[in-house]
């Protein structure tokens, strides 16, 4: 194992550090984060994938930000307020910002950053449509709404705040930015090797407390094994681990500390609800019944995760633990499809419609991060006489090219939560990121009257009704919901804040803390 990690090293270009990992290894302040995959790009109205948004994490602030508790603290903003009847939210702006290029931050800035996070073009537009004025006075941004929007402050969280003069361009900054972000947070990019790293230092203009780290090294190594050997090796410091690789190698090595949060991110199997016979809830259900979901948490991930009832995170608020699901029944799948007209022949369930026969059989589009799980669930469909296969496709072609066009029948994918429970992008009818193409009238109400209401407890019996409908129609089976697993060197501290390991990071984002990341002893 160790020749085939020295070859990939070679072949990626970097040693171990004891060898010097790079031209910055030299530095004790320097921290390597390993992960699987790289940003698409820092353009924040175009790369909206997890690892651009993780990258973003690290350049961008907004108004506000999230505390260590995911409390809304203030950000650029010093203070806000938001009025009593949630119609008017006040930002009072810090003096003296300045973007990582030297140059002020101006009102101008944040208000046409607003601006173009709700423009037409933004795949945020919809979390600002409730905002009918945008109004600048001194150095307050005031924010006046046409009705309550109780998920607007957290949206406000991720609202990216960039200069001016490149959202006035023609393509509204994006072929800059999409490689060379101007920083308004606490770092910069200062290099970017496409496949190999990307290097951040502290930002020097950023107002808040300067990160311990002198250099931020994100290690692109697409290999998990790989990058649990470089975690163990110590040529990564920080590094996103599975469970399979914790428990039976990382575990064993004294030089290494596991943060464990409660995940954000729920694996599903969707369903193309355009498609026969997937348009059908019996059809669903049944499929449902056949996948034995405990035995895909025993035997991948053990004790770092959990049998979701939703796709809403256990450690939120929001999330209702009495929603019951499809327990695996084969045998009362059976029952069910035979109802719904499908016979048990020597090929599978079948049945007669529109003249023609219909054999439910079906392929699985998965990425290969998923692949294991998903060719678990294909096997154990198959022994319930569900002809199934896996196909591996690229991340972005399964996403766009699939998902977004609809061009499948079913996949095996998966979503990640903010602290707010708003869904709109996934479960409204008209939802960007409806990729199910869901549609219920009852859903698209209760999705509104979330956004409206004005206490917690109106709001969590709203999220716990949609809970509860998602679990009965099955327009996704959730599959199981991973902890979000931080490995790092035990001379890393602060990889973990507050109550964070109870309730998730935001977006399962294992950079949240990186601006925060210090030292027990000096690294050698």
């Amino acid at each position: 194992m160790l020749t085939v990690f020295a070859v990939v090293c070679m072949a990626f270009g970097f040693e171990a550090v004891g060898k010097g990992a790079s031209q910055y290894a030299e530095s004790s302040k320097t921290v390597v984060f390993g992960m699987n995959w790289e940003p698409v790009g820092f353009y924040p109205l175009r790369a909206v994938d997890s690892a651009s948004y993780y990258g973003q994490t690290l350049v961008y602030e907004g108004l506000v930000r999230y505390g260590a508790d995911t409390d809304i603290v203030p950000g650029l903003a010093e203070r806000f307020e938001i009025s009593p009847d949630g119609l008017t939210y006040k930002f009072w702006l810090r003096k003296n910002l300045h973007f990582s290029d030297g140059m002020p931050i101006t009102m101008d800035d944040v208000v046409k950053s607003i601006h173009a996070a709700s423009s037409k073009i933004s795949p945020y537009k919809d979390d600002y449509r409730d905002v009918k004025a945008v109004i600048a006075q001194e150095n307050t941004i005031i924010l006046k709404l046409d009705r309550p929007c109780a998920p607007l402050l957290s949206r406000l969280v991720e609202l990216k705040v960039l200069p001016a003069y490149l959202l006035s361009s023609v393509d509204m900054g994006k072929r800059v930015l999409m490689r060379r972000p101007v920083s308004s947070g606490p770092f910069r990019l200062v290099r970017w090797e496409s496949g190999l790293e990307l290097v951040f230092e502290p930002n020097p203009y950023y107002w808040g407390k300067k990160p311990d780290l002198q250099r931020l090294i994100w290690r692109v190594i697409p290999d998990m094994s790989l990058l649990s050997m470089a975690l163990s090796r110590g040529d990564v410091q920080v590094g996103q681990v599975d469970a399979r690789a914790w428990k039976y190698f990382l575990s064993k090595r004294s030089n290494l500390v596991l943060d464990a949060f409660a995940g954000s991110r729920t694996i599903y199997l969707g369903f193309n609800m355009t498609r026969s016979p997937f348009d059908e809830d019996a059809v669903r259900q049944a499929i449902a019944m056949c996948v034995d979901r405990q035995i895909i948490l025993n035997k991948l991930y053990g004790d770092f995760a959990v049998l979701p009832t939703s796709d809403s995170a256990e450690g939120r608020w929001s999330f209702d633990k009495t929603v019951k699901t499809y327990d695996f029944n084969p045998a009362k799948a059976q029952e069910l499809l035979e109802k719904h007209g499908f016979k048990l022949g020597t090929q599978g369930y079948s049945r007669a419609k529109d003249g023609k026969s219909q054999l439910l059989a079906f392929r699985i589009k998965s990425t290969k991060d998923s692949s294991d799980v998903a060719e678990c669930i294909a096997g154990q469909l198959r022994r319930a006489h569900i002809p199934c296969e896996v196909e591996v496709v690229e991340f972005a072609a399964l996403r766009h090219r699939y998902l977004a066009k609809g061009d499948y029948d079913v996949t095996l994918w998966s979503r990640s939560s903010g602290p707010d429970p708003d869904c709109y992008l996934i479960w409204s009818s008209k939802g960007p990121m409806n990729f199910s193409r869901f549609n219920d009238p009852v859903v698209d109400d209760l999705i509104q009257k979330g956004r409206t209401a004005t206490s917690i407890a109106d709001r969590k019996l709203v999220y716990s009704q949609m809970q509860s409908i998602l679990a009965k129609r099955v327009p996704w089976v959730f599959v199981v919901q991973p902890k979000l697993m931080v490995a790092h060197q035990n001379w890393i501290t602060n990889v973990s804040h507050g109550s964070q390991t109870k309730t998730g990071l935001p977006w399962d984002n294992p950079l949240f803390n990186a601006a925060r990341w210090s030292f027990a002893k000096e690294s050698n």
